[in-house]
């Protein structure tokens, strides 16, 4: 198996007769391989993925096994795990099947989880690989956008961009998001503003990525997305920052995170039936430590500065959730939390402080 990954990956002919020998009547010979994938041996597993992902991404078969192999090994926290799953899913992503269901197994998700965990100063191949991934997903944006979106894979995206880890990672994280760009979702338009993307192109064009490239590909991707940016320009309210935070699940501390902040925009949070609150309360059960922080804050705002905040809160479930928190292994989330389920439960929180 071995030697047929390596075959595979540098001699195209071989790859074809490797395909051909494993199909029958247009219909793929994958049993014997399915069967080793849950293999004790981790070799044995990568080997046998990649073989996998290989012929699938021909067309043919069905590669729902191998697809749920990769979202589980991404979802995995051991080290030397979930990074045996990254070249068969940049492999198997020329399938569109394979693309599709790994889209509808929360895939999207899972890679900007990793993203975040590996941050800017990590191994720049895998965070190549990974966002090489969501690149090949963005082929079909049409039809993923929502999942983009929900993973918060914008604002990710973004500042890789600004932080420019490599110049492969800023080339395809730029060919991402010009696909994204290009359906022109208003929502996905407003999550680039939000993230400051026009200002981030703007440094890019004076860095020397830019001055020095003669790659005429990703000189064409960055000024589309440039101009469909300038085209479409809005000037956010801080209200719309905040909204689009909490949309793609990536809070951050800032102006909008601030008694200031509530004190003036609360009234808007009732529109469409508390739906920004919902999402807000949702952001509880993130992974991300930070976000739940913020999560927590911004809903004690709202239950303090909203008439009958506290009520609202705590029929939405918020108030549970919180105290739930208050037991968090992290210090600062039980710091949070501590304050929100004051501020839901006590009715005057400023004679409190």
């Amino acid at each position: 198996l071995g030697l047929t990954v390596d075959y595979e990956n540098d001699n195209e002919s071989f790859g074809f007769k490797f395909v051909k020998y494993f199909t029958e009547n247009d219909n793929i010979i994958d049993k014997p391989f399915i069967k080793l994938l849950n293999s004790s041996d981790n070799y044995l597993q990568r080997s046998v993925s990649l073989s996998l992902s290989f012929l699938y991404s021909y067309g043919l078969g069905n590669p729902t096994p191998l697809v749920e192999w990769i979202a589980n090994k991404l979802t995995t926290t051991a080290p030397g795990i979930w990074e045996m799953a990254l070249q068969p899913l940049t492999i198997l992503l020329r399938n569109s099947k394979a693309r599709d269901i790994f889209v509808s197994l929360n895939g999207i998700s899972y890679i900007i989880t990793q993203l975040k965990k590996i941050g800017a100063n990590g191994n720049a191949q895998h965070i190549y690989e990974l966002i090489f991934s969501l690149w090949t997903i963005s082929l079909n944006a049409n039809n993923n956008i929502e999942s983009f979106l929900h993973a918060g894979a914008i604002p990710t995206l973004v500042d890789f961009i600004a932080t420019s880890p490599s110049r492969k990672v800023t080339r395809v994280s730029i060919a991402a998001l010009k696909n994204l760009a290009t359906i022109i979702n208003d929502d996905a338009l407003t999550e680039m503003y939000a993230s400051n993307l026009e200002k981030v192109l703007e440094n890019l064009f004076q860095s020397a990525i830019c001055k020095n490239s003669s790659d005429i590909e990703f000189d064409s991707d960055i000024k589309a997305l440039n101009d469909i940016l300038l085209r479409n320009y809005r000037d956010l309210s801080t209200y719309d920052r905040w909204f689009s935070e909490v949309h793609s699940g990536s809070l951050r501390w800032g102006v909008v995170h601030t008694e200031k902040f509530w004190r003036e925009n609360v009234k808007f949070i009732e529109q469409n039936e508390f739906k920004a609150l919902k999402l807000l309360i949702d952001r509880l059960n993130s992974s991300d430590p930070v976000e739940v922080s913020i999560a927590l804050y911004d809903l004690g705002e709202f239950a303090r500065f909203y008439p009958n905040g506290r009520v609202v809160v705590s029929r939405l479930g918020g108030k549970d959730l919180a105290m739930q928190k208050m037991n968090h292994d992290d210090p600062d989330i039980r710091r949070y939390a501590l304050q929100c389920v004051s501020k839901v439960m006590v009715t005057n929180w400023e004679h409190m402080k």
